[in-house]
This record gives C-alpha cells, structure tokens and sequence, in this order.
C-alpha cells in the first residue's frame, strides 16, 4: 500500500501494527508510555528531551514559537496495533510525528525488553478522508476496535479516546469536540454514544475505504 501525499487541514486514518503481528503493548506502562510519546511528539520545537516531559520538567523549558504538527481527534490501542485520526496542520507534520515518537517508543520497548530491530510492520500505513461521512465511520471503527477483545463496555477499554467523548473531562491531547460537534448532547438515539455503539454494521462501500483487508487484525 502506498501512502497518499499528506497535506495540511486534511483528515487521515492512520494505523501500524507490530511486525510479524506481534505484540507491541505487554504491560500497562508500556501503553502509557505510547500515549506520552505521542503527546510529547505531536508539537516542533521539542520543549525537552522526553524523559524530562516525564518529570513534569517541560514548564521550566518553555520553546517560543512551538506548533502543532498535527492534531488528534481519536484513538486506539490495541496490543498489536493502533489507529489514529488526525489531521496535518504543519508541512510534512503526519511524518515527522509518527517517524519521531515511533521512534522514540521502539527504543524503550526494546531497551525495557531487551530485544533489538524494528518494532513496527514496516511504514505506517495511512487513508486519506474525503467526506464528512467517511470522517464520523472512521471514528467509529476506531473506537470499537476493544470489541475484538471481547469487551462489553467500549467506555472502559483505558486504551482508547472513547471514554472521553462520553465524559466532561477534557483530554490532554485529543480533540473530541469537533466530532461530537456532529451529534446530540441531548438526545440519546442521535448522540454519539448510540452511533458508536447501537448502529448497525458499516456501509459495506464506507468499511472498505477503512482499512485494507489484509490489514484486518
């Protein structure tokens, strides 16, 4: 699969998994440890080295000029893969993010695990979003990926943006409002909740645009 060319204020479904589908989660740190990578990553200048984001050190190396190279609407976790939705918002932004936090977390995985070569199944694989349909279809695959793990409440797979969307909480990185913006706050059979959860199957022309069907996991 080659990669359509990225291009600023465009929407794109983006997802990896493990080479020769292995694992790429084995505990809960290492999830953890994914989510800080991509948040530390998503802005350039870097403000610190990441281990010193950890600390909570970034305050006191504030970088002037900083900008998001993309931004993040969904997301999932999968023990041997993820999904992202984003949206470039920089030139050559969806490359640089992933190429640097996929990067970064190779690098703990396989210090922390003591193995060595690559982590991820290759290049990162990526679909350009054309519609506003296909834009909401795209979240909702995302987020109902934990279902393959046989989990009853999507909303509390820890792994995942969801629980967000069904909450006032405010995530540290991901932008809900945008989507939900689409649907009822007042009404449960159009909210985005029962949308996610309570539609039938995806239009058979729609799920085909989602992934590839060797990528299937």
């Amino acid at each position: 699969m080659i990669n359509p060319p990225f291009a600023n204020g465009y929407y794109y479904h983006i997802y990896n998994r493990g080479v020769e589908k292995r694992n790429i989660f084995i505990g809960k740190h290492d999830y953890q440890q994914f989510l800080l990578a991509m948040d530390f990553y998503r802005k350039n200048p870097l403000p610190s080295k990441l281990s010193d984001f950890k600390r909570g050190m970034e305050k006191a190396k504030k970088v002037e000029n900083q900008i998001e190279l993309v931004e993040i609407y969904s997301y999932c976790l999968m023990p041997n893969h993820f999904h992202f939705l984003l949206k470039q918002t920089t030139d050559g932004g969806i490359t640089d993010f992933i190429r640097k936090f996929a990067n970064s977390y190779t690098r703990y995985f396989n210090t922390k695990y003591d193995r060595i070569g690559p982590l991820f199944q290759g290049t990162f694989k990526a679909k350009l979003i054309e519609n506003d349909a296909y834009l909401l279809q795209v979240s909702k695959y995302i987020h109902r990926n934990p279902l393959k793990l046989n989990k009853e409440s999507l909303d509390l797979y820890p792994y995942s943006s969801y629980s967000y969307y069904l909450s006032e909480d405010k995530h540290p990185f991901c932008n809900t409002e945008f989507i939900l913006s689409y649907f009822s706050q007042t009404i449960p059979n159009l909210s985005y909740q029962s949308f996610v959860e309570e539609t039938a199957a995806e239009d058979p022309e729609i799920y085909n645009l989602l992934i590839d069907p060797d990528e299937e996991e």
